[in-house]
């Protein structure tokens, strides 16, 4: 995959009001907080320092000067641990809107260095779409990207407390859509990831994730079920013609929790689940906004999920293999 910009700046399109952020940003990026260590464990007390800088994916932490072993964590979950020799290396952290992050001392007093909501445009990352199944009105999920593509449900499909929070489907007729996507700035390469667990075949054997749809042209992440205990994962970027296309070797299980991963750059696409690169390929194609679905495709009521939806997200840049683990360890 060719190299894509991690910490490139704001793009002009956001315009003005998202300049005035990231010079707010910019002003209170260097975090100084003071910390006392414990008696008796033999580290003196000690200064630590922050600098936050915007990233594609999220934000980045880097450590100006550390007295102990820290984590960040992402809504009470560790995404990240940072030595106390790693001054100045910059740590990813994929920041979704609403997050609250945290660094915290790994010693006995786990102190909490920085505390923090992640809602401001700046810090989000270069998201087109990010919904989170926790919770929701009877007919529609919220896209709580800032971008205002939310979806409407259709059918009966229900909303679990359990695992953090789904919507789960019936595997019959029930399905999302969202239509006209809009992006803050004009696509073309994109990521998509789906945290989800599928219980069992459909309707039919194949089962959609998510599936978007432009003039004619999809790019789509589906299950396919070889057999009653197991599926294989497709990804698409050039259907209808098969040449875009790529399919994993492994299968994995029914009522398993999985997070699939596809990239693409314009003229490669990869597949990962679960952080591991599993297929790629190379297509050469134009992308741009439409509509998409999630537990359904798009020709016909047929392909229609049965299992649970956590987490998508949908950004428009294409993402290396380190940040795709990122994402994923923090999608899990």
């Amino acid at each position: 995959m060719q190299t894509t910009t991690a910490d490139r700046a704001v793009t002009p399109v956001l315009g003005n009001v998202l300049l005035v952020a990231v010079v707010l940003l910019i002003s209170i990026v260097i975090l100084t907080l003071s910390f006392a260590f414990l008696e008796g464990t033999g580290t003196p007390t000690g200064e630590a320092a922050f600098e936050i800088e915007e990233a594609s994916a999220g934000l980045y932490v880097v450590p100006e000067a550390l007295g102990t072993d820290v984590d960040v964590e992402l809504n009470g979950d560790r995404v990240a641990q940072i030595n106390a020799d790693s001054a100045g290396e910059r740590v990813l952290i994929p920041t979704a809107p609403g997050d609250r992050m945290t660094i915290v001392s790994r010693d006995e007093d786990r102190s909490v260095l920085i505390a923090e909501r992640i809602d401001d445009r700046s810090e989000i990352g270069d998201f087109i779409a990010y919904y989170r199944f926790d919770s929701g009105g009877p007919n529609t999920v919220k896209d709580r990207s800032g971008n205002g593509n939310d979806g409407e449900l259709e059918g009966d499909p229900t909303w679990q407390t359990g695992g953090g929070g789904s919507l789960e489907f019936d595997g019959a007729d029930d399905y999302v859509t969202i239509e006209n996507i809009s992006a803050p700035v004009t696509v073309d390469e994109f990521t998509v990831a789906v945290a989800y667990r599928q219980t069992g075949r459909g309707s039919d054997a194949i089962a959609q994730l998510v599936e978007h749809a432009w003039s004619g042209n999809e790019w789509f992440l589906e299950t396919i079920a070889n057999g009653s205990r197991g599926y294989s994962l497709d990804y698409a970027v050039g259907y209808p013609d098969n040449s875009g296309r790529v399919r994993t070797g492994d299968a994995f299980g029914f009522h398993e929790r999985h997070v699939a991963v596809g990239t693409y750059d314009g003229g490669t696409f990869e597949l990962y689940v679960d952080g591991e690169l599993k297929a790629d390929g190379t297509y050469s194609r134009a992308v741009d906004m439409g509509d998409m679905k999630f537990a359904r495709d798009f020709e016909s009521p047929i392909q229609y999920l049965n299992g649970e939806l956590y987490e998508v997200r949908l950004y428009y840049t294409a993402f290396d293999g380190d940040r795709v683990r990122s994402i994923s360890n923090a999608m899990d």
